[in-house]
């Protein structure tokens, strides 16, 4: 698809705003419309968007409107199976904001309707394509660190429990609590830093300890995830916990049998490689140009015009949220879940 892409965006909240900014920052976008039910919010990211966009109520007159090429999907999760698949059923690509949907399911149904309608279905997992992120996986790719083989993934928050218009606390809208917001876009991260291996079984603890929630969803969630070949992956999450200040925040950590990679750290990515002696040499990674959400939708773009495949494309949906699921399973029953992926699911190749 060759000229300027025409857009709308779907949700006015904190994801709509930074949409905007990507689709400045990536080039080759027009907004033209923005959907939100909340008229502050509308008018806000209307006026963010710039002169002359169409600010409307109901995300069905983006879905009904012919003349744009995609939309960005910021709204409850439980809005998004079905506003994805009649956008695209009328010829429009979507971005969805992380995660897919509440259950395994509803990401199936997505990878479905992608292939059906064959439109691009990316999912906005930014994580991958921030400045640090990309500088570490240009490392891992290069065999900096070698064979990566164990990861550590955690993103807590001491007292941080989202407000938004409700719905993060509500199950059945928001699948979970701090896992599905938190945990899955680190999953993903840590995830493609050991190259995507195949999930075999989860083991999950959950707490709910501190009463901020009512136990409608988990507080923290702990997981240890185990892959074919015997990699594995730590994975933390938390909106309430009694912690450090030190520790409020996010750590990705991989371990390869030649070097380690810290994602965050004050000085940026660092690579550490030289163990024999026990003190081994330091190295910040330069950061690429391009980050943020303008790396994400030019990336974007690229799919939309066939230049390139989506990294978090309709099968990475599928595989996180099928991790994701049996992290659930396995914090009800106390036990250790297998995770049930077939093989036509492990990539988006």
């Amino acid at each position: 698809m060759a000229g300027t892409l025409k857009v709308g965006i779907a949700g006015g909240g904190w994801p709509g705003l930074r949409h905007v900014d990507g689709y400045r920052g990536a080039g080759g976008f027009k907004i033209t419309a923005v959907a939100d039910l909340i008229p502050e919010r509308r008018d806000k990211l209307a006026a963010a968007a710039g002169a002359g966009v169409r600010a409307v109520d109901d995300v069905q007159a983006l879905i009904a409107d012919r003349s744009l090429d995609a939309i960005s999907i910021c709204l409850p999760t439980d809005q998004h199976v079905p506003v994805a698949i009649a956008a695209m059923k009328s010829g429009k690509h979507v971005i969805i904001e992380p995660p897919p949907a509440p259950l395994v399911r509803g990401a199936k149904q997505l990878a479905a309707a992608a292939a059906r309608y064959d439109k691009v279905l990316l999912y906005a997992l930014q994580r991958r394509f921030g400045g640090a992120e990309q500088a570490a996986r240009q490392a891992m790719d290069k065999g900096y660190a070698g064979t990566p083989y164990h990861a550590r993934a955690v993103w807590t928050r001491t007292r941080g429990v989202p407000q938004g218009t409700g719905w993060y606390t509500d199950p059945e809208k928001s699948g979970g609590g701090s896992m599905i917001d938190l945990g899955l876009p680190l999953l993903d991260l840590a995830w493609s830093m050991l190259g995507e291996p195949t999930p075999q079984s989860v083991y999950c603890v959950t707490h709910g300890r501190l009463g901020d929630l009512g136990g409608s969803v988990e507080e923290a969630a702990i997981a240890l995830v185990r892959f074919e070949g015997g990699q594995s992956l730590e994975l933390v999450s938390s909106w309430a916990l009694n912690q450090p200040p030190s520790q409020n925040g996010t750590v990705c950590r991989v371990l390869g049998d030649a070097g380690a990679l810290e994602i965050y750290t004050p000085r940026g990515p660092l690579l550490y490689r030289g163990f024999e002696r026990g003190e081994p040499k330091e190295t910040t990674l330069k950061l690429p140009k391009t980050t943020g959400h303008a790396a994400l939708l030019r990336h974007f773009r690229e799919c939309i015009s066939g230049n390139a495949q989506p990294v978090t494309g309709a099968a990475t949906g599928v595989m996180l949220m099928n991790i994701i699921e049996a992290i659930y399973k396995s914090a009800q029953t106390g036990k250790s879940a297998d995770v049930k992926v077939p093989a036509s699911e492990s990539s988006d190749a």
